[in-house]
């Protein structure tokens, strides 16, 4: 008996729910639409393809009429950031003990910025920046578990123009995964390939040169102009009633400014879902009764997303054109896994929301929000516990939510960290703008007042990486000046995220219940059969995989 078939018989016999085993999928897609608020499935419905069958399959609606659809699904952490919501969809864990509290925080022992994927110790294998891997993932993922029940005979890949999204979602044992160096090449890190080599199919699609082929393009409407008569023009676009409703070009030249600008427009996306078909014939992902894993990050959605914002024309064209995209992915599945989608399970989610525009709301909604500068953070705390204690520099980093102070000038003054983190909170609480902020002591105590939110600060506190001031913005305000939007808060504007799943084990039905987004792992583990992720928090969607 071959070792693939060897595998296929273990997974069965470690199952913790019985499933048949022609239940089982040949693959996992896993998609994050980065920035795809969970509202964009409805507001743009009558735009989207029809659902279609499984072997001529629509985009979204394919899901949303034919598959399970939570209408109610948040991320449980705090912040809702980048690296934080990927981490948490296949984990199935927060960063309470995932380790990964934001896209960046504080490094103590090195007294540096840490970004959540960085690795000095690996090496960028088919360009020149900086190197990632999975090391500070504290805990497994749902490809690690896959790769672990089956002794390596399951594949596991991770594609996305974000090295954190590829890097989070996939995991510790992944075969392959890649992400956009900025030069126009997918690259990976020696982590996952300690030969040095790019995987030859992935030097084959660098080899197409397909980004430069896009250099001056311009960015138009898909639709009549009319169709985004629902949408508005950022208060600040340079365009004053443009016609068409926008018109966005790309460089002529295949530079740094291009890519910027090119990875932020439908033909970037279309290059992420051209390597995602590379990656499954070159892997040859789904091809035998072992499952494969699949971990996709569609990226360019939250670059627009935070330029124009969620009420803009270019957010409703870019999710169009993701259903268009999706339903080319599907059907391109339809016919190269064997048994086709009733052998695929699609999951499709978001690793964040986004907040509207302070100006917008502002004008002409009235509804009286504001930016935030970070600085101002700093300046109250030094403020206040430089009246208390004495003149010093006690606010050393902060990033959003996370506040550090400077334990050795705490030290040498002979400060309690307790008592100074409480007062800085007190401070930072009382910033234009601000909702509340809470020494870590009294979060790492369980002392928090009982609100709806306490649950996800606990759920977000590592007494390893947090800082020493967990800050709440208050609901409608931005961290950050200039123009755009982004997220990171605890508001159901930045945690609401679609959770849509179709294939085999899975129901179809419209669940209006309020669940997690690491309920997706446990929820994937048991129809794989497998023990869900060391950290895993969530729990498994019932109405989704019916009784067991």
């Amino acid at each position: 008996m071959s070792r693939r078939a060897l595998a296929a018989l273990s997974l069965a016999a470690v199952a913790s729910f019985a499933i048949a085993a022609e239940a089982k999928p040949r693959l996992v897609l896993v998609i994050s639409i980065d920035q795809f608020r969970a509202d964009y499935l409805e507001r743009f419905a009558p735009w989207y393809l029809p659902a279609g069958t499984s072997s001529q399959p629509g985009g979204f609606q394919y899901l949303t009429k034919g598959g399970a659809y939570y209408v109610d699904a948040h991320h449980a952490h705090i912040p809702t950031a980048t690296g934080p919501g990927h981490a948490a969809i296949l984990s199935g864990s927060v960063p309470a003990l995932n380790g990964i509290i934001g896209n960046n925080w504080f490094d103590r022992a090195s007294g540096k910025e840490m970004y959540c994927v960085d690795d000095p110790s690996v090496k960028t294998v088919g360009g020149t920046s900086k190197p990632m891997s999975p090391r500070n993932l504290k805990t497994t993922t749902v490809g690690d578990e896959l790769k672990m029940a089956t002794n390596s005979a399951a594949k596991v890949v991770g594609v996305a123009f974000k090295d954190r999204a590829a890097i989070l979602m996939a995991g510790h044992a992944a075969d392959t995964v890649i992400w956009f160096g900025g030069d126009g090449n997918m690259v990976t890190s020696t982590f996952y390939a300690p030969s040095g080599n790019l995987p030859g199919w992935v030097s084959a699609f660098n080899g197409q040169g397909l980004s430069a082929k896009d250099a001056g393009k311009t960015w138009k409407p898909l639709l009549a102009d009319n169709e985004y008569r629902f949408t508005r023009t950022v208060p600040f676009a340079k365009e004053k009633n443009p016609k068409p409703v926008f018109q966005h070009d790309l460089g002529k030249t295949a530079d740094k400014a291009f890519y910027g600008g090119w990875t932020a427009s439908p033909y970037g996306q279309e290059f992420i879902f051209k390597a995602v078909e590379a990656a499954v014939v070159g892997e040859k992902l789904g091809q035998d009764d072992v499952p494969d894993v699949l971990a996709v990050n569609l990226s360019t959605n939250d670059y627009i997303g935070h330029a124009y914002g969620p009420n803009s024309p270019e957010v409703m064209d870019i999710s169009v054109r993701t259903d268009r995209l999706l339903s080319g992915l599907f059907r391109f599945l339809a016919k190269t896994v064997p048994g086709g989608l009733d052998a695929v399970e699609i999951v499709i989610t978001a690793d964040h929301g986004v907040l509207p525009i302070v100006e917008e709301m502002n004008n002409p909604y009235r509804i009286g929000t504001q930016r935030v500068n970070e600085s101002s953070v700093g300046k109250a705390i030094d403020a206040a516990l430089g009246a208390k204690y004495g003149e010093g520099k006690y606010y050393t980093y902060g990033d959003e939510d996370n506040v550090y102070l400077d334990h050795a000038l705490l030290e040498s003054k002979k400060i309690d960290l307790a008592e100074a983190q409480r007062e800085a909170a007190k401070a930072v609480a009382g910033v234009s703008g601000i909702y509340d902020a809470y020494a870590t002591a009294d979060v790492r105590a369980g002392m928090l007042p009982v609100t709806p939110w306490a649950k996800q600060i606990y759920l977000s506190y590592n007494p390893k990486f947090s800082g020493d001031v967990f800050v709440l913005l208050a609901a409608g305000n931005y961290f950050g000046g200039g123009t755009g939007t982004g997220h990171g808060s605890a508001w159901q504007y930045d945690s609401h995220v679609p959770i849509l799943m179709r294939g085999p084990g899975v129901k179809k039905g419209v669940f209006t219940r309020r669940v997690v987004v690491p309920d997706l792992a446990p929820t994937l583990s048991v129809l794989l059969g497998i023990e869900p992720p060391s950290g895993n928090v969530g729990n498994v969607l019932g109405e989704a995989v019916g009784s067991r």
